[in-house]
């Protein structure tokens, strides 16, 4: 048995609505950390707008992200960088600042590439 056009045009007229309604209501909203990363990835002589296209991808732009073998905004991962960054700066691992800091080195240290990222890739 098949379905009517007018149902299946009047359910995904429905759930277009509804789309549109969370999507309108969120408009307004601002997402702080955001703010912050775009901040931090700006300090940084490289392809901003690339850099947090791999922060996207990697975390939502999410400084205290974290999988159990990567941390903050740039998912630097534990095992090959910690030592390299020392604790002091391995601290900041999931503040905006830090994690750019180490993203840019990390960027700078593969060839001026983001190839070590999955996102990168």
């Amino acid at each position: 048995m098949s379905v009517p056009p007018t149902n299946v045009l009047g359910g995904t007229l429905r759930y277009i609505l509804i789309w549109l309604l969370i999507d309108a209501g969120s408009m307004n909203m601002t997402y702080e950390p955001q703010h912050e990363i775009v901040q931090a990835a700006s300090e940084y002589p490289w392809p901003v707008v690339e850099s947090l296209g791999i922060a996207w991808c990697e975390s939502y732009h999410t400084p205290t992200a974290w999988n159990g073998f990567d941390a903050g905004a740039w998912q630097i991962n534990e095992y090959w960088w910690r030592e390299v960054f020392g604790e002091q700066l391995w601290s900041q691992r999931f503040s905006a600042i830090g994690s750019a800091h180490m993203g840019y080195h990390v960027w700078e240290t593969g060839g001026d590439s983001f190839r070590w990222w999955s996102c990168g890739k």
